[in-house]
């Protein structure tokens, strides 16, 4: 969720990343007309965060359980499904401060918390379009309401793309230090949390009431304006603080970690819509085919918590070496096991060898995708003077990792149907564009820290 921690400054909005999916993005949009040094309280912009991570982050990173199993969508529709929603992100990030000022202007006096409660709105009011189209209920493929799936999409992401960035202004506003650090942490705690709670609470309306799940859904981030009565009209302003001078190799390290974030998307946008075809090749029941693709989002809360909780990894090399590999080999893991379901002749019913490995390539993934995102988030705050990217060409780039993954889906599927490549090679061909871009990521690394180390020589 705090991908703009990337860009290292010391503005609110840029301290913190974002990803649930999933959640967050861009630059706190527009400036707003007033501020106070009072920070907003933890508790509030914790409910805040939970409920809308728990809708939200579902409506984005589950859509394709619900779209494969309750309206019937094939693999080429969900890849589709996901670059639609990689698009549009881009789309969201690179206009959202343009759109939010064009809101003050047309709403004189409009705060920030204003324009909190006109997102939760429409963001409420788009998840029950599937249902008034298609019912609460599983749809009939023959009624053609797939599109109001797609229509809803175009629309929600870009607004996802406001959303949380505001959010991270009204945390970190008034804060700073170790205060800042403490409610950064338990805030990736809580949001990732609430992935997994939501996803194992929906599981059951999966096959039979998609449209019911998604009407739940908005019906909590409406819900969640009322939470907004304890924030302040305006984020606080962020205190600067002295940065003491940080070791060199913080540097390198923040280099690492801003390749490796981008690149944690597009592998993390590829497994999205290739667990629900995993989850089917395995023989997984409908209704547990939500906790099964959910299941790296456990180890995730988890990893966070530790990384809060112990500081060893400051500093160390090992950190973003582990991370990378953790979610590299994960998803690896993951592809395999859905191809040796596929392929297996013998494989009725539930596949048990090949859910053993989907879930430990998913806990792998978890765990490293935790480690890549905490280090993002610390060494943007340590290293004060970090560069900073153009904020909505920068997020854009975010918004390619999302498109990237499901890209190579829908390249392999086409590969697959014009004769290029065989019906079992699909995975092997979506496995090698991750593996490229792992690679292509890691040469870039490398090389930027050797320049790094040859400038730091020159001056010394």
């Amino acid at each position: 969720m705090l991908r703009s921690a990337l860009r290292g400054s010391n503005r609110p909005s840029r301290m913190l990343t974002a990803i649930h999916t999933e959640a967050p993005r861009i630059n706190a949009p527009g400036p707003a007309p007033s501020f106070s040094s009072r920070p907003t309280p933890r508790p509030a912009v914790y409910g805040f965060t939970f409920i809308n991570s728990l809708s939200a982050g579902l409506v984005t990173s589950g859509i394709f359980v619900l779209t494969a199993e309750g309206f019937g969508f094939s693999a080429l529709q969900n890849f589709l499904l996901g670059v639609v929603l990689g698009v549009m992100y881009i789309i969201g990030a690179l206009g959202a401060q343009r759109f939010t000022r064009f809101l003050r202007r047309v709403i004189p006096g409009l705060s920030s918390r204003g324009i909190l409660v006109c997102i939760m709105v429409a963001l409420g009011t788009l998840t029950t379009l599937p249902a008034l189209v298609c019912g609460l209920g599983k749809p009939d493929r023959a009624a053609g309401g797939e599109w109001s799936v797609w229509v809803m999409i175009v629309l929600y992401s870009p607004i996802t793309g406001i959303l949380w960035p505001m959010v991270e202004s009204f945390l970190s506003g008034g804060r700073r230090g170790k205060e800042l650090r403490a409610a950064i942490g338990l805030w990736n705690v809580l949001w990732s949390a609430a992935l997994v709670i939501g996803a194992w609470s929906i599981s059951r309306f999966v096959s039979n009431a998609p449209g019911a799940a998604l009407v739940g859904l908005g019906a909590l981030q409406i819900a969640s304006i009322t939470i907004l009565r304890w924030f302040p009209s305006e984020p606080g302003v962020h205190v600067h603080e002295a940065h003491n001078a940080t070791p060199p190799i913080y540097a390198d390290l923040l280099t690492t970690f801003r390749v490796f974030l981008p690149t944690s998307y597009v592998v993390s946008s590829a497994l999205g819509p290739i667990l629900p075809l995993a989850c089917n090749a395995i023989g997984v029941p409908a209704e547990w085919q939500m906790v099964v693709a959910s299941a790296w989002l456990l180890p995730r809360c988890l990893g966070f918590l530790t990384l809060e909780r112990w500081h060893g990894w400051h500093g160390k090399w090992s950190a973003p070496i582990v991370g990378g590999a953790l979610f590299a080999g994960g998803f690896a893991l993951a592809i395999f096991a859905w191809s040796i379901a596929k392929n297996d002749p013998r494989t009725q019913g539930l596949d048990i060898r090949s859910l053993e490995i989907l879930l430990l390539g998913l806990a792998f993934f978890g765990l490293g995708m935790s480690v890549i995102y905490a280090g993002a988030i610390y060494y943007a705050m340590e290293v004060g003077a970090a560069e900073v990217e153009a904020g909505g060409m920068h997020e854009a780039l975010i918004g390619v990792g999302y498109t990237g993954g499901p890209l190579l889906g829908v390249l392999a599927i086409g590969a697959q149907s014009q004769g290029i490549i065989q019906a079992n090679s699909v995975s092997t061909f979506i496995l090698t564009g991750v593996l490229i871009v792992l690679l292509v990521a890691s040469a870039i690394v490398v090389k930027r820290v050797r320049d790094g180390h040859r400038k730091h020589a020159a001056t010394h």
